[in-house]
C-alpha cells in the first residue's frame, strides 16, 4: 500500500455511491487502460483510495446488488441467481421480510436516502421498502419504456427511446450488440440518471440534511445503446482485443464452449471485437462524463469536501475474453474482479492490494456515517484501511461461490495474489499461475505442484464444510481425486 497524508479537518457528512453495471476494472484509465478516457473516475482514484483486489461476491446482477445492500454473502441472503431465473435455477425470489438493508440504518441515523436507477433485487423488494426515495424500475428495469423516462425524453423534444444502426449477432438474431440512440447526450440513460441524482443532491442540500445518494447505471452493460458522439468516439483500429481473446478452450470445462454457442460468438474475430470494444469504451466514457456532472454539482454547492464518493461495479464482463460475451461462464478475473475507488479529502491517496469484497461496502458506509448495522453482516468495514492504512485481519486469499447464470453450473474458487484454483464438480478442475499467466489462459491443473494444489483444495474444502455448502457430499468424494 502506498499513501500520503489526507486533508486534516475534513469530515464526512454525505455519501455518494456510483455503481456501474458490468464494468471490468481494466476498462478504466486508473486501472491501466491506455485507450479508454475516464478522467472523472481517474481523478477520484488519484485523490482517493484505489483497491486493486476488489471482488464481487457473485458475478451476476441480482446476487451482487443484494450483497451491496445487505452486507451479506449470497448464500445468506438467498438470492443466488438473477431473480427472474430463480424458479428454474434455485435460491430465493425475494429477500426475506425480516432482512434489512443498510439504507434503513442510515435513515434511522437521520439521513435522507435516494436510490437512482437500476435496482434488480427481487420483484417484490422495492427501494421504498428500505427507506429510499426515487423512481422504481421493476425487474431488470431498463427504462426504455418506463413512463418516467419517456416523459423526460418528451421534455427534450423527443418522441421516445428511438434507436438506429442496430448491430446484431449474425447467428443469434435476438442478440443486439449496440445501436445509436436518437438525441443529445442529455437524452441518454446515463444523462437521465445523472439528472435525477443532481436533483436529489440539490433537494437534500437545500433541506440541510445529510444524505446518501446512490446512482446506479445500466451500463456499460451490453447492449451498448447510447447517443453520439460517444457511440463513435473510439476508432476500432486503435483497440486490441484482450490477450485471452484467442485462448484455447480445450483445457477449460465444456460449459464455456456451450456458452459461446448460446451467444453465437463463433463469428467473433479481431475486427468484430475491436468494433464492439470501441462501442463499449464509448459507453464507459459517457458514464464518466455524467459522473463529472454529478461531481460538479457537489462542487458548486460547496459540499464536495464533506461527501464520501465511491465508484464500484456489481461485476465484470466477458467482452470477448475467451471469445465469450456477457458473464456467468466461469470464475475468471474479467468477470469477478471489480473496480472500487473511495474518495474523500480526509482519506490519504493510496493504492491498496488487500482482498476486499462488495459485502464490505455496507458496514463501511455505516461506519463512515457514524452508525452501525442493526443486523449482523458478513462484510467488514474498510474504514480502518481508509483512515490509516491498517490491514489488521486482512486475508491473503479470497473464496468465492458460483451457481451459474445462463446455464446452471456450480463452481467454487480460491484465489491468492499469484494463483487460482477452481473446483468444477461436474467437469475438470482449473488452476492458473497468475504470476506468469495473469490472463488465465493455460489451465495447469495436471502439472501444478501437488502440495500447492492440496493447500488450495483444503481452503475450498474448509469453506464448503464451514458454510454447509450443499455440494459438501459430492466434494467429499471428488475434490481430492486427481
Amino acid at each position: 500500500m502506498s499513501n500520503s497524508s489526507g486533508k486534516e479537518g475534513s469530515t464526512i457528512r454525505n455519501i455518494l455511491l456510483l455503481v456501474g453495471d458490468q464494468h471490468r476494472s481494466d476498462c478504466i484509465g486508473a486501472y491501466g487502460n491506455r485507450v479508454v478516457q475516464t478522467p472523472n473516475i481517474d481523478a477520484l482514484a488519484a485523490g482517493g483510495v484505489r483497491f486493486t483486489h476488489a471482488f464481487t461476491p457473485m458475478a451476476i446482477c441480482t446476487p451482487a446488488r443484494a450483497c451491496i445492500q445487505t452486507g451479506l454473502e449470497p448464500r445468506n441472503h438467498g438470492l443466488i441467481f438473477n431473480w427472474e431465473f430463480w424458479r428454474w435455477r434455485g435460491g430465493e425470489w425475494n429477500l426475506p421480510p425480516e432482512q434489512r438493508m443498510f439504507s434503513q440504518d442510515l435513515v434511522e441515523a437521520g439521513y435522507r436516502c435516494a436510490h437512482v436507477g437500476k435496482w434488480h433485487i427481487g420483484d417484490h423488494n422495492t427501494p421504498a421498502d428500505y427507506g429510499y426515495e426515487g423512481v422504481y424500475y421493476p425487474g431488470y428495469g431498463y427504462p426504455d419504456v418506463h413512463p418516467h423516462y419517456l416523459e423526460y425524453l418528451r421534455g427534450l423534444g423527443l418522441s421516445g427511446f428511438n434507436l438506429s444502426r442496430h448491430n446484431h449477432s449474425p447467428s443469434v438474431g435476438h442478440q443486439l450488440y449496440y445501436a445509436l440512440q436518437e438525441g443529445p447526450q442529455e437524452a441518454s440513460i446515463p444523462g437521465y440518471l445523472a439528472r435525477q441524482s443532481i436533483d436529489f443532491i440539490n433537494q437534500f442540500a437545500d433541506e440541510g440534511k445529510p444524505f446518501f445518494v446512490s446512482c446506479n447505471f445500466w451500463g456499460p452493460h451490453a447492449p451498448f445503446r447510447i447517443t453520439n458522439p460517444h457511440l463513435d468516439m473510439y476508432d476500432p483500429a486503435d483497440i486490441d482485443p484482450w490477450p485471452n481473446f484467442g485462448a484455447s478452450l480445450d483445457d477449460k470445462p465444456r460449459i464455456i464452449r456451450r456458452q459461446g454457442e448460446s451467444f453465437g460468438t463463433e463469428h467473433f474475430d479481431d475486427n468484430v471485437l475491436r468494433d464492439m470494444i470501441a462501442r463499449h469504451y464509448g459507453y464507459v466514457t459517457l458514464i464518466d462524463d455524467e459522473i463529472g456532472r454529478i461531481l460538479d454539482t457537489l462542487r458548486q454547492r460547496g459540499i464536495l469536501d464533506e461527501t464520501l464518493v465511491l465508484y464500484v461495479s456489481d461485476h465484470g464482463e466477458g467482452l470477448g475474453s475467451y471469445r465469450m460475451w456477457d458473464k456467468g461462464f466461469g470464475m475468471y478475473d474479467c468477470l469477478w474482479r471489480v473496480p472500487l475507488i473511495v474518495h474523500h479529502p480526509s482519506i490519504a491517496p493510496a493504492v491498496v492490494d488487500d482482498f476486499v469484497n462488495l459485502t464490505d461496502l455496507a458496514p463501511t458506509l455505516l461506519e463512515a456515517a457514524g452508525t452501525a448495522p442493526a443486523q449482523a453482516m458478513d462484510g467488514r468495514s474498510l474504514m480502518p484501511i481508509l483512515r490509516d492504512g491498517s490491514q489488521a485481519g486482512a486475508d491473503d486469499y479470497i473464496l468465492r461461490e458460483h451457481f451459474g447464470h445462463q446455464f446452471p453450473v456450480w463452481q467454487r474458487m480460491v484465489r491468492t495474489r499469484t494463483a487460482k484454483y477452481i473446483y468444477n464438480p461436474s467437469d475438470r478442475d482449473e488452476f492458473y499461475d497468475l504470476a506468469n499467466d495473469p490472463w488465465e489462459m493455460q489451465n495447469i491443473i495436471d502439472t501444478v505442484d501437488r502440495p500447492l494444489l492440496k493447500q488450495m483444495k483444503d481452503r475450498v474444502h474448509e469453506q464448503i464444510k464451514a458454510t454447509r455448502d450443499p455440494i459438501g457430499g459430492w466434494a467429499q468424494r471428488t475434490l481430492y481425486k486427481d
